[in-house]
């Protein structure tokens, strides 16, 4: 069963910013458990989600996540989990109104990322609305490519389940899997047991002017 992070109730006095580190499936925080920090995550991947039934987004070394928690009142929906062993710094509110104010480079780099991550979701909502649901698995696969991939055959940095990518882009587990056949069966995609793309395949698929049969 996932563990929690339990670093809030154990009384203990850390610095901002401490290091905490965390096996594979910690649910650092959910709507029981809601997040009193800020996170930025030093190494391994992170699940965001919205309650148990959207995967919103996929978080990597450098970003900052549970920052919902700044709201008022504070939103309690939203579920981290860790896909790997990750290592976080958390700030406390008041922690993280010093670092603001006391480090301009912090607080750009914060502003920074937080955009970054709306214009990934502003860019998945404008998948659901005009993009087809196996065009939207393909951009999704396309975005766990890692960052220097250029040509050959590469392995996502993510390789979730086909549940989760039902979670993901808003369809059936069974849509998942025949999408997934059709691309296996175009040449691009493969399962070793981890998920690989061919560079040059998925890009071709993904070409506005592609015919797609």
């Amino acid at each position: 069963m996932p563990g929690f992070l339990i670093q809030r109730r154990s009384g203990r006095k850390r610095e901002a910013g401490g290091l905490l580190d965390f096996p594979t499936g910690t649910w650092l925080f959910d709507s029981d458990h809601p997040s009193h920090c800020v996170y930025l995550l030093r190494s391994g991947r992170i699940q965001l989600a919205s309650g148990r039934e959207a995967i919103v987004d996929y978080l990597a070394a450098g970003d900052f996540f549970g920052e919902k928690f700044l709201l008022s009142p504070p939103r309690e929906d939203q579920v981290a989990k860790s896909l790997a062993p990750v290592r976080v710094s958390a700030f406390s509110r008041s922690e993280l109104e010093n670092l603001v104010q006391q480090d301009p480079r912090f607080a750009l780099r914060l502003v920074k990322n937080l955009a970054l991550r709306l214009d990934r979701h502003e860019e998945r909502i404008r998948d659901f609305v005009v993009e087809r649901a196996e065009r939207r698995l393909a951009r999704l696969l396309f975005s766990f490519l890692p960052a220097k991939a250029a040509a050959g055959w590469v392995r996502l940095c993510f390789s979730p389940s086909n549940s989760e990518l039902a979670r993901t882009i808003g369809t059936t587990r069974s849509r998942i899997a025949h999408f997934m056949r059709r691309f296996q069966q175009l040449g691009w995609l493969d399962r070793r047991p981890d998920l690989w793309v061919r560079c040059e395949g998925i890009r071709e698929f993904l070409e506005p002017t592609s015919e797609q049969s």
